[in-house]
């Protein structure tokens, strides 16, 4: 067993005292909460307060390392330690976001061995380096909302992103609309709505493809209504949607608004006058059903034009809108996630941790960010020490945070190219910082 410093060994003679006195009176349940110590400094964005001296007596094991015990602070949760030098630089992250069965458990507290290398597993100079870390406990966290992705209708919905083919088909009567699609792990679905529904209210199912969608993006024409075909035309660099007669003379004619998106595949119901258009812009994809109102001719008819609200009615009406928008990054999210106010990230957020019993009334103040890798997003302190998972979201390729106005949680925005994930995290003040001693490198 390592030396302590006078000072932090009169604690713990005071906390050992303290847990044999609650286990003979039969609350194990209390002594094992009592387990406490700690120190807290401010170093780099992890904090002390006090002192804790150079354990030069540390024991060095077997393998060359040095076995570090600490008594973990009074918090039911995870344990971040990481190894610091004199400049308060973060070189080695021993354990982050561990329970305590990630730790060798010991009658005084717990138990890790650190090796002497850094994350990169680089052997450190000779010298005194630090170990601090950071508990944190029941923090409250939930999702609010999807946005930017109107198939995004619950947590095991697939993340479409592209959007290839769709078909209208007939079964038992009624008439199916199929949209293809491929997700963020290349795996195929299909989107199935009964049209006999509405389609901007249903559900839709969706199918899992045994093999990826493969083909060009479409089809550009397709059979429609008493032997009636459709078909996207380009005229004189302009996009129009046409509708051929049965005997193939032009029937009607529908014009693309400025800016909409361009029509890349159509479908059409045979049964009514509705056809489907699968349409996409640098913005935006977009799944859009057009019928013809009731008692208008066949004409050169116009599409609602969203630009010129005050313009004639058209004769066919937009009656279906699902999008799905480009939020690849955050600032062509942040259109899309329902703010009155734009919403503006923090790169860093202070909060006060809960002070250590041990340490009086002394309230440590943690400098939090935000990370995120390949497994999903974390919050870490401001010098590179995880200390809690966030979420599962694999794919991410943006994460940003901050406070709004009136609201005491934080909220959490990331994306992952299919949609806008949002979180709120409350509770942050459910954390202690530590101070797990100073010591020699290589042990003496």
């Amino acid at each position: 067993m390592h030396s302590f410093s006078r000072t932090f060994s009169i604690g713990l003679r005071t906390l050992i005292d303290w847990v044999f006195q609650a286990r003979c009176l039969g609350s194990p349940d209390r002594a094992h909460g009592s387990l406490m110590s700690w120190s807290a400094v401010m170093l780099g964005g992890v904090f002390l307060l006090g002192s804790v001296q150079a354990q030069d007596g540390a024991m060095a094991t077997k393998g060359g390392g040095i076995k570090v015990g600490f008594v973990p602070p009074p918090v039911e949760g995870t344990f971040s330690l990481g190894v610091y030098d004199k400049s308060g630089k973060l070189l080695r992250t021993l354990r982050a976001d561990a329970d305590a069965s990630e730790f060798t458990v010991a009658l005084n507290g717990f138990v890790v061995v650190w090796d002497g290398k850094d994350d990169s597993g680089k052997v450190v100079p000779a010298g005194r380096y630090r170990l601090l870390g950071v508990a944190v406990g029941d923090i409250d966290l939930s999702g609010e909302a999807y946005h930017g992705n109107d198939w995004m209708l619950s947590d095991d919905a697939p993340r479409l992103v592209r959007f290839r083919r769709l078909q209208v088909l007939t079964e038992g009567g009624n008439e199916v609309l199929e949209l293809f699609a491929d997700d963020l792990d290349h795996a195929g679905w299909t989107v199935r709505y009964v049209l006999e529904n509405s389609v901007n209210d249903a559900v839709p199912v969706f199918e899992k493809a045994k093999e990826p969608t493969v083909g060009e993006v479409g089809p550009l024409s397709c059979p429609g209504r008493d032997g009636s075909k459709w078909s996207i035309e380009k005229v004189l660099g302009e996009t129009l949607v046409v509708q051929f007669d049965a005997q193939g003379e032009v029937a009607r004619r529908l014009s693309i608004g400025a800016g909409e998106p361009v029509p890349i595949a159509i479908a059409a119901s045979t049964m009514r006058d509705e056809i489907f258009l699968l349409e996409q812009d640098m913005d935006r994809t977009r799944l859009r059903g057009l019928r013809k109102r009731s008692g208008d001719k066949p004409s050169v008819d116009g599409v609602k034009n969203e630009a010129n609200p005050e313009s004639v009615p058209p004769a066919w009406e937009t009656f279906i809108e699902k999008n799905r928008w480009n939020t690849g990054k955050f600032e062509a999210a942040s259109k899309h996630i329902g703010r009155n106010k734009p919403f503006v990230p923090e790169r860093k957020i202070r909060i006060k941790a809960k002070p250590n019993p041990l340490l009086g009334e002394v309230q440590a103040e943690v400098e939090l960010m935000l990370g995120f890798d390949a497994e999903g997003s974390f919050l870490r302190t401001a010098d590179g020490l995880r200390i809690r998972r966030l979420s599962s979201t694999p794919h991410l390729a943006w994460a940003v945070f901050g406070r709004e106005a009136r609201q005491p949680a934080i909220v959490l925005l990331q994306g992952d190219g299919a949609v806008v994930e949002e979180l709120r995290i409350g509770a942050l003040q459910e954390m202690m910082t530590f101070d797990a001693g100073e010591y020699q490198w290589p042990p003496r």
